[in-house]
């Protein structure tokens, strides 16, 4: 099988470029041929060897009229993948469905299936649209064109249901996976870190890093003297601001550590193991893969009930799902100060959890709704 891959912004560094790169990697494994659409790509994520080619945006004189010119650009460049490499399918990694409409006009009987992380761009506001629009983003746009793919997936029920209350869409769920390395050594179970506690994310508003920074120090601490926080994240350009002030308030509390760049899976391996919980803030999270890299390593999750990722956690079982702040911080203490024997069974059932997420699971998965549109 031959397919086509789109992802508009490979030379970024987020969830969808990763799961992109995963999924490339695997496919070529299982013997497939790739055609990756995209502006740019990370060679890192990205590298230049197997059955995959990488077409890039064609860039013309500007007009003036960006949405034009990106436009143009695009349908220019699928043109040329699509009659060159005569793909058997197409495969949009991203929700913009202007590539899905772009796909259909050059060839209508040609199948165009989308992985929806979230129908809405979460992120969207007036002063930023150049950006995206920049990145070959069209969000607010073209919601109304979802209905055009022959088929739809998503990372988690919350995403579709999202998609199916908005756009009367239904869509297959498909959750997602993280790198082979998070699989290699197995974690070290019967070893319990102290009472440290972890988060991982971008350092942008949403994520709520400075509510965990406010809680650990206000209540955290004073259940648990000896408690370290880390947080491991890289600043957004978008919001400079925000991230500085989360490194301003990091560095006035106590036992917090601020890691503000890119680490390779080996690095986050190290962090970690040496975390005994994981703290997710964000509320209203499709899904979250830095929880799914904590728990191959044995730490225990404390993620929304509101979110994509609560649906893979067993309550009590293999970590906690929680409806506020202060039920948040609840868990977390609680797991800081669980017996080494009590914590343990926690540990293993996490860890056991996560093995559901392996690359191979998620590729075959999505080779399989793939095959369907092959004619």
């Amino acid at each position: 099988m031959k397919v086509l891959v789109v992802h508009p912004h490979l030379d970024a560094l987020g969830g969808s470029e990763v799961l992109t790169s995963i999924l490339v990697r695997e496919l070529q494994t299982f013997g497939h041929e790739l055609v990756v659409v995209t502006r740019a790509r990370r060679a890192d994520l990205f590298p230049n060897r197997g059955k995959v080619r990488y077409v890039y945006f064609r860039r013309f004189q500007e007009t003036g009229d960006i949405v034009f010119d990106k436009i143009r650009s695009i349908l220019i460049t699928i043109h040329n993948a699509i009659t060159r490499h005569a793909p058997d399918v197409v495969l949009i990694m991203i929700q913009e469905p202007i590539y899905a409409l772009i796909s259909k006009l050059i060839k209508p009987s040609l199948g165009v299936s989308m992985y929806i992380h979230f129908p809405f761009e979460e992120e969207l506001t007036v002063e930023k649209i150049r950006i995206f629009l920049g990145m070959y983003r069209f969000p607010g746009r073209y919601e109304s064109l979802f209905h055009i793919a022959d088929l739809h997936m998503t990372n988690s029920a919350y995403t579709a249901r999202a998609l199916h209350a908005n756009f009367r869409i239904e869509s297959n769920i498909v959750y997602p996976a993280i790198f082979w390395d998070y699989y290699g050594d197995e974690p070290a179970l019967t070893k319990i870190p102290g009472p440290s506690i972890i988060s991982v994310g971008r350092f942008v508003p949403h994520k709520r890093l400075d509510v965990l920074i406010k809680l650990f120090k206000d209540v955290v601490k004073k259940e648990v003297p000896e408690a370290e926080l880390t947080i491991v994240g890289i600043p957004d350009p978008r919001y400079r601001e925000y991230y500085e002030s989360i490194r301003e308030l990091a560095e006035s509390v106590k036992d917090v550590t601020l890691v503000d760049r890119s680490l390779n899976p080996s690095e986050m391996i190290r962090i970690y193991r040496s975390a005994r919980v994981y703290v997710h803030m964000r509320i209203g999270e499709h899904f979250g893969m830095a929880p799914l890299e904590a728990m191959s390593q044995g730490v225990v999750p404390v993620v929304p009930r509101q979110s994509g990722f609560a649906e893979v956690i067993k309550h009590g079982i293999c970590g906690y799902t929680y409806e506020s702040d202060e039920e948040c911080i609840r868990y977390a203490i609680d797991l800081l100060k669980k017996s080494k024997s009590s914590y343990y069974k926690m540990r293993r059932r996490s860890y056991i959890r996560s093995l559901l997420f392996m690359p191979d699971r998620f590729a075959a998965e999505l080779e399989g709704y793939l095959r369907i549109l092959v004619h």
